[in-house]
């Protein structure tokens, strides 16, 4: 029953080659009319001469185009379609010439070498026609596949970037923001509503709107900003962190959660929160079709080994934000974590080269 079934399934695959092959049959059994058994010969024989071309070159020949010996691979279709040209004018003409003996027909094979060339010019043309519609269709197969293969590995990025996303609202971070906006709840904080709002926009952007290939930057920035936000809930000295920015097209598309992690990775090994001399500094400007974005923090003395200039201690944070960076813009940006005597710089920039005096 599973041969069966997976013989049916074959057949049902390859039912539209089935049916352009019998259709060549019938046209040179109706196109060369000689008589039922004369006529059935030459359209067979030529039918299997043609499968047996197209076969051996989607096998074996086209691998030279397919490894990139173009001239090779023509040169050695020109020799194969002559010499199966050849071998089937004179098969065909064999084969007519036995039957000759069996049945009463006149053919112009047989009347002698002027008239064998018309026939083999014919076979030339149809070989030729075989054989590009061969590769042809093999080369559209391989395009399909390839394309299936870009769209599966696209999902899978998709799908291992989406995950990556969701895990960037740690369990640490959002337990601290709904102790947050609790006390703000049970004091009667006016600013309560606004905090649970934000949250709610947060959760949005990550679990939902982050799922697309490209963002606005003006979302992303919404994001950050209730980040801020949240983390200066707990402080004293609020002013110890700023963010400057100069947009120019808030509408400017960049991956979702490209920058935020230069965000949490400035406030973790900060200390901030807890540190009155800790500082966080975030620059963005967006002009053209660039964008920089600069993270600048305070490093305890403690931190100072988190991340160099030669990516030996770079975090998992940090190391992501390069490879996302990689698959989106491939060698058009330019990423740097560096340590600068007491502080610690991050910078992302994107697109055209950007006027480094404004930065």
């Amino acid at each position: 029953m599973k041969n069966n079934s997976a013989f049916r399934t074959k057949i049902k695959k390859n039912s539209k080659v089935i049916a352009a092959w019998v259709a060549a049959f019938l046209f040179f059994f109706l196109s060369f009319w000689a008589g039922w058994a004369v006529s059935f010969s030459h359209a067979l024989l030529l039918t299997i001469c043609l499968l047996f071309a197209s076969d051996f070159e989607t096998r074996y020949i086209i691998k030279l185009l397919q490894k990139g010996n173009i001239l090779f691979f023509f040169l050695v279709n020109v020799i194969f379609v002559i010499i199966m040209s050849s071998i089937t004018t004179y098969l065909e003409s064999f084969l007519l010439m036995i039957m000759s003996r069996h049945f009463s027909i006149t053919i112009p094979q047989l009347d002698g070498v002027k008239v064998f060339i018309f026939p083999f010019l014919i076979r030339i043309v149809l070989f030729t026609a075989t054989i590009a519609i061969s590769v042809i269709s093999v080369m559209q197969r391989a395009e399909k596949e390839n394309q299936r293969i870009k769209n599966e590995l696209k999902s899978e990025k998709l799908d291992m970037e989406l995950r990556f996303l969701k895990s960037q609202m740690t369990p640490h971070f959002l337990f601290n923001a709904l102790n947050n906006v609790y006390s703000l709840v049970y004091t009667k904080d006016e600013n309560a509503s606004q905090s649970v709002l934000k949250l709610s926009d947060m959760m949005r952007y990550v679990m939902v709107d982050c799922q697309v290939d490209e963002i606005s930057l003006s979302k992303e920035i919404k994001y950050i900003d209730a980040y801020i936000d949240f983390q200066q809930m707990g402080m004293e000295n609020k002013s110890n962190v700023i963010f400057e920015k100069n947009i120019n097209n808030h509408d400017f598309k960049i991956p979702p959660m490209i920058l935020q992690p230069l965000v949490e990775n400035a406030f973790k090994h900060s200390r901030v929160v807890n540190d009155r001399n800790g500082f966080v500094h975030f620059y963005l400007l967006q002009e053209n079709n660039s964008l920089i974005f600069i993270a600048r923090n305070s490093i305890k003395e403690m931190s100072v080994s988190v991340v160099d200039s030669n990516r030996k201690h770079e975090g998992i944070g940090l190391s992501n934000v390069r490879k996302r960076l990689d698959l989106y813009y491939g060698n058009n940006y330019a990423f740097e974590a560096k340590q600068e005597s007491d502080c610690h710089v991050a910078t992302i920039k994107i697109g055209d080269i950007v006027n480094e005096k404004k930065v």
